[in-house]
């Protein structure tokens, strides 16, 4: 049964959706006044939030919860995010104001009001009003333009491309900034490709499906689609061409020169050849094969060392075109051939044993890694060593397995090839003895560099690798003594801190509270978030060793040293007062 907007909306229900961070954030947004252009149909609230951009948010009663959009990156993650709460805050704030005020004055009663004045108008006039709006507002204009072509599909199919093109076109480019915008002008060509579909109408959605993601192909090199919202509707495009082959059954040899076009122009993965393979028939994946071996004659070799060209036109593309092919022959060696292609990365050689160990062929495995190996001595490639030490022990060659083990070791010290080590050191009961070696060898390396006065990448946050170690053996006094010692990275105090809180909180009170200055003083929001949130979790810790007091002392001194921080003065009063006082922190 579902409930109402009274009973759903309400400042906890918000907090509880939202988490103390957004929350925080979106009754900041509220009380800057970002919130503009609410609306209350009674059906659902919409609103334009103004952040970083203007974005637009609606809440909505769902099955027993609120149910919420927003067009921000968060929202579009599906989470409740700061827009929400305080448009949420805001129809709050605005209905305590309404309270008593007659209908008409309400935002509800303005609605209903607006809605019976267009009841009254006549149809002429609406249209009139409609087209007028249409002009100013591109998206709205591109939804009426899909609509009304998708009617004359039938007849004019030319009006279903004019339209696409339309929607989809790009002038120039798009920044971040402007994709919203752009988004809502592109969204109806998937409610048109989806209505004719539902009308039956599979061999026209398949063309116009085509078309779209060719056009949508070429605007998303000129778009910035950080947010990944155009690539899921190219996606979209994509799955609807293959809903609509798959009833429509296309000729196939016509298919297969449309698809190795569609493939060598696709750098995203939107098409599969394995997924079209069916609708080609025997004819069409001959000629598929056909186009695809032709332009394969022309691709050369590379060898390790060589350097690849970036430029060179569809490699990427037609590889894994020519890889599809030889894994739906199920032909091991052909598949090696086309991998063997380019050799000019480590990579590809652990991929070629990773085919071999799979098809049963582990000789051979072995030796293209062992090649690979030699080939890229001088480069780190944790998952080709990691390959080829397992591939030793397996026949009981153990030496070969850890003397490559310390060979990565030694040469790229990390918690990572530490771990390597100990788990091919274990295969022969000897990681105490190499675990001896291993630290000693990191000693003398630690103190090479610092008399060198200079400093390995392991090195940069002093003794970061020998803290690492022991927090990921258990042993937190050692990892504590380590950073007291030579210091260690912000995240490992953190996590050292972490470590301590159960046997030893008041070394994690210690670490906690040397990190909140360095936070607060970034002077931003977010920050401040952080810097609260930090000091709650100290503030607990200090009420479970009794310093309630302390930890007031402490507290006061941060508000008069930070008192002209109004931003972060106002999130620690929010936090604090809620459990009753500082001295209730939990």
């Amino acid at each position: 049964m579902k409930r109402g907007l009274e009973e759903l909306i309400t400042e906890g229900a918000l907090l509880a959706l939202a988490g103390e961070r957004a929350f925080a954030r979106g009754a900041a947004y509220f009380e800057a006044g970002a919130v503009a252009d609410l609306v209350d149909t009674g059906k659902a609230i919409k609103a334009c939030v103004v952040g970083t951009d203007e974005y637009q948010v609606r809440l909505w009663p769902g099955r027993g919860a609120l149910d919420y959009s927003c067009t921000c990156p968060v929202g579009e993650d599906g989470d409740f995010c700061k827009h929400a709460v305080a448009t949420g805050l805001a129809w709050l704030a605005q209905r305590a104001d309404e309270a008593g005020a007659p209908a008409s004055s309400t935002a509800r009663g303005r609605h209903d009001a607006l809605r019976a004045y267009l009841a009254g108008r006549s149809k002429d006039e609406l249209v009139a009003l409609v087209l007028e709006q249409a002009e100013e507002d591109p998206a709205l204009r591109s939804r009426l333009e899909t609509e009304a072509a998708g009617r004359a599909s039938t007849d004019d199919p030319a009006a279903v491309r004019e339209a696409i093109r339309r929607a989809l076109a790009v002038h120039g480019g798009v920044d971040f900034y402007g994709m919203r915008r752009y988004i809502e002008r592109a969204a109806p060509v998937l409610d048109l490709l989806s209505g004719l579909l539902r009308r039956g109408d599979a061999s026209a959605v398949f063309d116009a499906a085509e078309y779209a993601v060719r056009q949508g192909l070429s605007a998303y090199e000129k778009v910035d689609d950080s947010s990944g919202s155009f690539g899921d509707m190219l996606s979209q495009m994509a799955e609807l061409h293959l809903k609509a082959g798959r009833k429509a059954k296309p000729d196939g040899e016509a298919l297969a020169n449309s698809l190795f076009e569609l493939l060598m122009r696709d750098d995203w993965g939107l098409f599969r050849f394995e997924d079209y393979a069916p609708l080609l028939g025997k004819a069409g994946v001959a000629r598929f094969r056909k186009l695809a071996e032709a332009a394969w004659a022309k691709v050369p070799p590379l060898k390790p060392g060589d350097r690849r060209d970036l430029g060179e036109e569809g490699r990427h593309m037609l590889t894994r075109i020519m890889e599809a092919l030889a894994r739906r022959e199920g032909d091991v060696d052909r598949l090696i051939e086309v991998k063997s292609r380019d050799l000019s990365r480590s990579h590809a050689f652990l991929e070629i044993a990773q085919i071999l160990e799979k098809a049963g062929r582990r000789d051979e495995a072995l030796a293209w890694a062992e090649r690979g190996h030699a080939a890229f001595k001088e480069e780190l490639h944790v998952p080709l060593a990691e390959f080829l030490i397992a591939a030793y022990h397996r026949p009981k060659r153990h030496d070969d397995a850890l003397a490559l083990a310390w060979d990565q070791f030694s040469r790229w010290p990390g918690l990572s090839a530490y771990q390597q080590l100990k788990k091919s050191a274990d295969r022969t009961k000897a990681w105490p003895e190499w675990r001896e070696q291993a630290l000693g060898h990191l000693r003398a390396a630690l103190k090479a560099a610092n008399g060198n006065h200079s400093h390995w990448n392991w090195t940069a946050g002093g003794h970061s690798l020998f803290v690492e170690i022991f927090l990921w053996e258990g042993d937190s006094d050692a990892a504590l003594a380590e950073a007291k010692a030579g210091g260690c990275t912000e995240d490992l105090w953190f996590k050292l801190a972490k470590a301590r809180e159960k046997q030893h909180p008041q070394d994690a009170i210690e670490i906690y509270r040397a990190r909140v200055e360095p936070i607060v003083n970034q002077k931003d929001n977010r920050a401040y978030d952080e810097a609260t949130e930090l000091i709650g979790k100290i503030g607990a810790l200090m009420k479970r060793v009794g310093q309630q007091r302390e930890f007031t002392a402490w507290l006061d001194a941060m508000r008069v040293k930070h008192k002209a921080k109004r931003n972060f003065m106002q999130r620690l009063d929010r936090v604090f007062a809620k459990s009753g006082g500082q001295q209730d922190v939990e």
